[in-house]
């Protein structure tokens, strides 16, 4: 049986300071994995609303605790220079790069705001897509050659329920998060068979940023089958089995975890 081991493999996680990121990031060094955490400064708020922001000393000590490395990068994804400033620092700290998580993105920031289509404007749009789309293609296109180079790595992309269907109330994230879906099938074609790259549609999450599900407030209609959202740590599982062997047959999927939503 393949095995979900990663000693040895070297993962970056973007968007790795708090939440789903930094989860993502500890559930990799737990399954052995060396780390390289990026996420960036907060920034003024303009159209938009402030972000929560954690340090990355925090998500760093969490993995040393764990006997595995870690390199905490403050860096802009959305600038394709300071993309490939990261990039160098972790090949000249690591050597290579076998895996590479983009979870950096959201549905509303210091400079682009969610709601319905009719209360955004054309910069809302454009900044969710470099939040969301532009991040990603930038990072996964800076390290494909090192991987095309090593003969093997793993891409993993985290979209959302919101980029499988209609997104009423999040349309321009639901748009964005489409993107991040079929760009992650087109790179999979392109860049195999050395690179496996797959999507996580991933559905409602408990955070500490969020309010509590209020499964009262729901009515008769519950919009998962589980009748709960999920914890960080039960997406993480899906990471770490798309970044092992175990998953070697896997590329192109978007793999939904959603709770079985219905509505």
């Amino acid at each position: 049986m393949p095995s979900f081991d990663l000693t040895g493999r070297i993962a970056i996680v973007t968007g790795g300071a708090q939440g789903l990121g930094r989860v993502m990031a500890v559930a990799l060094a737990q399954a052995g994995a060396d780390l390289a955490v990026v996420a960036r400064d907060p920034e003024p708020v303009t159209v938009g609303k402030s972000r929560p922001h954690a340090p990355l000393g925090a998500v760093s000590q969490e993995i040393t605790g764990l006997n595995r490395r870690v390199l905490g990068i403050t860096a802009d994804l959305r600038n394709r220079g300071e993309v490939a400033r990261m990039v160098e620092e972790v090949r000249a700290a690591y050597g290579r790069i076998d895996i590479l998580v983009n979870v950096a993105g959201g549905a509303w920031g210091e400079t682009f705001r969610s709601g319905p289509l009719l209360e955004n404007g054309g910069d809302d749009l454009i900044e969710v897509y470099r939040a969301n789309v532009v991040t990603m293609f930038l990072c996964s296109t800076a390290v494909a050659p090192l991987m095309k180079q090593q003969g093997k790595g793993v891409i993993v992309n985290i979209a959302s329920i919101a980029g499988r269907g209609a997104s009423p109330g999040q349309g321009a994230y639901g748009a964005a998060k489409a993107g991040v879906i079929n760009m992650s099938q087109t790179m999979a074609i392109e860049w195999a068979p050395e690179i496996r790259v797959n999507a996580i549609a991933v559905g409602s999450v408990e955070s500490p940023h969020r309010p509590r599900w209020d499964s009262a407030a729901l009515g008769a209609t519950p919009t998962a089958a589980l009748g709960r959202p999920s914890t960080e740590e039960e997406q993480a599982g899906t990471v770490v089995w798309l970044a092992s062997d175990a998953a070697s047959y896997m590329t192109g999927a978007v793999i939904d975890v959603n709770g079985g939503r219905r509505t």
